[in-house]
């Protein structure tokens, strides 16, 4: 098996829109580069490229046009093309912003484009003779679930630390890195990482990979002569909040009166954490069997989560978010935006779709599968798919190829909170996921 490796940077201009939080943001500055990096394989007969984008998601249609550009530059096949999206809130708006009106340039969009393009191009150009290994640690007290039932029996997503009224989490935190780590003949090595957690502990209006690109930094150092890459894994119920915050992390924690505080710092903290868990075991990883190279996907149709009969109500909450008068509904900080989210969810699908298509994406090496969903599952349907898929070394990723937007569990729209009251989908879309990559992984 041939390895290659490359590593683009796609940092926004000043000024430029940054995506989320229901508030406009625009660039003032840069605390940590943004990357494209790709790792393409070739077994001789066929090839495939693993792409890792800085960037809080992409649309369908976005990977789509990038996936044409690589299909025309480089020859390998469309379901060869496996694109994850790092999830950072602190990047740029990449065409529409899913939270507001604002849009990305079309400038920068075409940028981006060539970019991951290039990525791709300069990875296959990189190809070296290899070996594949594999191993997996545990990065412990960095993934919280958000989700916490309450003492009245609410549920509420990020009801902030130290709070006297919550009862209890809503589900348990994938702590697993996956370390795949590459050695190549006469070039540098390349380590894969994976770890399921929100990538949302910075904020402000400062360009930031968040913890994927201090992780990936801090490996480097460590390893000269290594090259590094993320992928994120089902992270839509976890993130980096510790409702019971230690004192050390009140330390370099930002808003703590907040529900969801942020630093630099804990981003650094947390780069840390995973990079000294793959030192861990970094000279203990088993070899993987890397013969031959397939891959395919699949389109599975998740059901609306339409809801006409509250339209009312949804139109006069959108109609104060519009014209910035939100702060005049009677909620606070996440119950606010969980309401504005809910609020154009509605509106947003008044006049359908029925359902919503998802693309489902994987990429097999030898013995090692790239399982990835275009969505934000939550924790939990990312381990049924481990636990379903008939191969021992499955890496599952979301982000993967498109879209956004989160993939409750079904019990969870019982439940509330943020993600299921957001979501576009219907209950039941937990099941058509695991189903559907189940089929996917076996086709293989």
């Amino acid at each position: 098996m041939k390895t290659g490796y490359s590593k683009i940077c796609i940092n926004p201009a000043y000024g430029a829109p940054i995506i989320g939080y229901y508030e406009p943001r625009y660039v003032k500055g840069i605390t940590s580069s943004l990357y494209t990096r790709a790792v393409a394989f070739d077994d001789g007969n066929k090839k495939a490229v693993i792409i890792a984008v800085d960037v809080c998601f992409l649309v369908v249609s976005f990977c789509e046009k990038t996936k044409d550009e690589i299909v025309k530059a480089t020859g390998i096949e469309r379901d060869a093309i496996f694109i994850n999206f790092s999830h950072t809130h602190t990047g740029p708006v990449v065409g529409n912003d899913h939270a507001s009106d604002r849009k990305g340039s079309e400038a920068y969009d075409e940028f981006l484009v060539n970019c991951i393009r290039d990525a791709a191009v300069y990875a296959i150009d990189d190809l070296s003779e290899s070996k594949i290994e594999i191993g997996k640690a545990e990065a412990k007290n960095l993934s919280f679930i958000r989700r916490y039932r309450m003492k009245d029996g609410s549920v509420v997503t990020n009801p902030g630390p130290h709070n006297d009224n919550i009862l209890e989490p809503l589900g348990t935190p994938n702590e697993t890195l996956t370390l795949i780590k590459i050695v190549r003949d006469g070039k540098d090595d390349i380590i894969m990482l994976n770890f399921w957690t929100h990538p949302d502990s910075i904020g402000g209006e400062y360009i930031n990979a968040d913890y994927p690109g201090y992780a990936c930094s801090t490996l480097e150092n460590a390893l000269p002569g290594t090259k590094c890459i993320f992928l994120i894994g089902p992270q839509g119920d976890v993130n980096h909040v510790n409702v019971n915050t230690t004192k050390g992390e009140m330390a370099i924690l930002k808003d703590l009166d907040t529900d969801v505080p942020h630093s630099d710092e804990h981003a650094r903290h947390m780069g840390r954490v995973i990079a000294g868990a793959a030192l861990s075991i970094y000279s203990i990883t088993e070899e993987v069997k890397t013969d031959k190279i397939s891959y395919g996907s699949k389109i599975v149709n998740l059901p609306a989560n339409q809801e006409n009969e509250r339209l009312g109500e949804a139109r006069k909450i959108c109609a104060l978010y519009d014209v910035g008068r939100e702060k005049e509904l009677p909620y606070k900080e996440m119950e606010l935006v969980t309401v504005i989210a809910e609020a154009r969810r509605i509106v947003q699908l008044e006049n359908g779709p029925e359902y919503f298509p998802l693309l489902l994406s994987a990429v097999k090496i030898g013995d090692l599968v790239f399982a990835g969903i275009a969505q934000e599952p939550f924790v939990e349907i990312g381990i049924r798919v481990e636990e379903n898929s008939p191969f021992k070394n499955t890496v599952v990723c979301c982000l993967t190829n498109g879209d956004c937007g989160y993939i409750p569990t079904s019990r969870s729209y019982d439940e509330g909170g943020y993600e299921a009251r957001s979501s576009i989908l219907k209950r039941g879309g937990d099941d058509i996921v695991v189903d559907g990559m189940t089929e996917l992984l076996k086709s293989l």
